[in-house]
């Protein structure tokens, strides 16, 4: 009887090591579990049970110097992760990184990463910068100049004998990198279509109903003819301002955001807005892609990996086919270890709109059989 207890308490330790992950990440999420940082959470999560990494979210929910406070709770708490995934919102990175001089945890950045000045500044404190061995950022000044074209086209097309265009810009904030890039896009096409007019880029701090008041302000002044939104939820607090004001969305004011959100998308489809640029929420994802893929790299030493993505334009064209296949936002059916170079064997990475779609095509056809 012994023996059998024995032989069943060792059963249950392999078992329980055979499940075991293969390393540990602790990622510090400036927002919460709803919205555009909630579907960057999913996807990360989804590719993490994928890629047997053991991953813990802890959530700052946007309160001033949240991450900070999120970070030294968990530095305190003490048996560190191999990697923290931080993000450099707010322009936060520097403080982040003081907190975590001397641990022995590896760091990869979000969306936001290190500016030149921030590296230069942390450099001459004497941190050790060998500690960040990857960043993952999309390309935001193109996306943002797209949006803007957008507009501007979809608005030429409806009044082709209007002079001016008066476009209103809704921005995320004063020092964000990634919006930044987004308003420099922008602001590109602007300066490229002398038809247009600038009337305001406001500052909405990535928030929905600051959106909607500051929209509100606006139209109560003058006319606009096309609202420039940072993300999708921003374009949706101009848009029921809009509407508030007896406005027409898609006909007396065009809208553009960011994300591929599934409202967006059926805005979309009704052709209430001309665009929601995006794929950004997928690079939680591909933060666990590119960290398993330094986990069990072969060469030896550290080797900085900086991956910049392109994000794809949904449109009324193309909206049908994202609303098929990703309008479910189930990121679970997406096998993630297709995009691992460690498994696949690539030498580069892709993160295309056509391969997550391609992903999540065969997802469908899998639990279909």
């Amino acid at each position: 009887m012994i023996a059998r207890c024995i032989l069943f308490v060792m059963i249950l330790v392999f078992a329980g090591a055979a499940q075991a992950a293969d390393f540990r990440v602790s990622f510090i999420n400036p927002g919460g579990n709803d919205g555009f940082w909630g579907e960057v959470s999913r996807t990360m999560t989804a590719a993490a049970d994928d890629l047997n990494i053991d991953l813990e979210i802890l959530n700052a929910d946007r309160q001033p110097y949240g991450m900070e406070m999120v970070l030294k709770q968990r530095l305190e708490k003490g048996d560190l992760p191999d990697y923290f995934i931080l993000v450099n919102e707010y322009q936060s990175a520097a403080r982040l990184l003081h907190l975590l001089d001397g641990t022995s945890s590896k760091v990869l950045f979000l969306l936001n990463t290190l500016t030149r000045t921030q590296r230069s500044l942390l450099e001459a404190r004497g941190i050790d910068l060998r500690r960040v061995i990857a960043s993952i950022a999309p390309d935001n000044e193109n996306a943002g100049y797209e949006m803007a074209l957008s507009l501007i086209e979809k608005r030429r097309g409806m009044r082709a004998g209007e002079k001016k265009i008066r476009l209103l810009a809704l921005t995320g904030d004063t020092s964000t990198p990634s919006g930044l890039l987004r308003e420099t896009g922008m602001q590109r096409a602007v300066a490229e279509n002398p038809d247009v007019e600038l009337l305001h880029a406001i500052p909405v701090d990535w928030n929905e109903e600051v959106a909607f008041a500051r929209t509100k302000d606006v139209l109560a002044r003058t006319q606009v003819d096309a609202i420039w939104g940072a993300t999708d939820a921003i374009a949706f607090g101009a848009r029921k301002a809009a509407v508030e004001r007896g406005l027409t969305a898609g006909e007396d004011v065009l809208f553009a955001g960011l994300n591929w959100s599934k409202r967006a998308m059926e805005a979309i489809a009704r052709r209430e807005m001309t665009m929601s640029h995006g794929g950004d929420v997928f690079a939680g994802a591909w933060a666990i892609v590119l960290l398993r893929d330094h986990f069990f790299r072969t060469s030896k030493g550290e080797v900085y990996v900086d991956v910049r993505f392109k994000m794809s334009p949904i449109t009324p064209a193309n909206v049908d086919d994202y609303l098929e296949h990703l309008g479910d936002g189930n990121w679970r059916k997406i096998d993630f270890g297709r995009f691992c170079k460690t498994r696949t064997g690539r030498s580069n990475y892709d993160f295309s709109a056509a391969a997550i779609l391609r992903a999540a095509d065969a997802g469908d056809a899998k639990r279909s059989q």
